[in-house]
């Protein structure tokens, strides 16, 4: 099969994107015709050149998780790996996202949705009162955690969204919450979602978290299989990160992050549709521990878009 594998951009996060990418294409050598094409103003002559019967974006941030790119590809009736537009849209706004699942009773923390336009001293109170001083405060809509701020230990939280705010005009403040950082992976064989092994998130370095740097660095963090919990826990971040998938209308992968708090309660943070492929990234993992090489887990992602054609 002929693929056209999509890779960098102009975002923050291009080049773990082109990572990713060239370990995609890797992956789906041995037994597909792969292609990398980088994200820029001539995608769409190099795109009909390479005349792919399937495109695998693998595009961190805007715009490649936005839905731009895959409303593109379904306006030209090209099959892609992964959520189609609407279903991206949603998932990368983090606020519109736990909107929908608060609704159907899937468990998010407490929110406040900050304006740049609007942001008041007295915003900032409510804030105070509501959620108290202990915050993380994240954009709307960005990945890899680039340009989120934690309060672990309390703060001048105006201070902190003032600084956050001139780089970003919306911004999403919730309570921080200690806890273990757990991530599960999704994957559909034919159009079933099921989650992959449930994988819990070590960072290394004292004091750190798992923020953009120690996502991608070698040997920063640690990714432990099926970690120890309560059954019920493990059975309940199963469903949810399924049923958020569902429920947000995504199609082929995902990964939905959780914080376990000290109760063993499971709080889905966010979900992302196009997960990381590089060597350290958390889905490939997940589909070890369930038993499927790299490449099989390319073939399977790439003959599922096919058969959309």
């Amino acid at each position: 099969m002929k693929v056209a594998v999509i890779g960098g951009g102009t975002s923050p996060e291009a080049e773990v994107s082109r990572v990713s990418a060239i370990q995609v294409v890797e992956g789906l050598k041995p037994r597909h015709e792969a292609t990398y094409i980088e994200f820029d103003a001539g995608l769409h002559a190099v795109l009909q050149n390479v005349d792919p019967e399937v495109v695998f974006p693998v595009l961190h941030g805007v715009p490649g998780e936005d839905g731009s790119i895959q409303g593109y590809l379904e306006v030209l009736g090209i099959p892609f790996v992964g959520s189609g537009m609407t279903a991206s849209a949603l998932a990368i706004d983090k606020y519109q996202a736990k909107c929908v699942w608060r609704e159907n009773n899937i468990p998010v923390l407490p929110m406040k949705l900050i304006d740049k336009e609007s942001y008041s001293a007295a915003i900032c109170q409510e804030i105070e009162h509501t959620l108290g001083h202990s915050v993380a405060i994240k954009p709307r809509a960005q990945g890899s955690a680039l340009g989120v701020r934690l309060l672990q230990e309390g703060g001048d939280v105006g201070t902190a969204i003032e600084e956050a705010l001139e780089t970003h005009d919306q911004l999403l403040v919730e309570p921080f919450t200690k806890g273990r950082e757990i991530t599960v992976a999704v994957l559909e064989r034919d159009g079933i979602p099921s989650a992959l092994p449930i994988i819990e998130i070590q960072v290394l370095a004292d004091g750190e978290w798992y923020d953009f740097t120690n996502r991608y660095k070698t040997g920063a963090s640690q990714h432990i299989l099926d970690p120890p919990m309560p059954s019920e826990c493990a059975a309940a971040l199963k469903n949810y990160a399924v049923r958020a998938h569902r429920i947000l209308g995504c199609r082929d992968l995902s990964r939905a992050d959780f914080i376990v708090d000290e109760h063993a309660h499971p709080w889905l943070l966010e979900i992302n549709t196009i997960p990381g492929m590089t060597p350290t990234s958390l889905f490939p993992d997940a589909a070890r521990g369930d038993g499927m090489g790299f490449p099989d887990l390319m073939d399977l992602l790439v003959t599922n878009a096919f058969s959309r054609r």
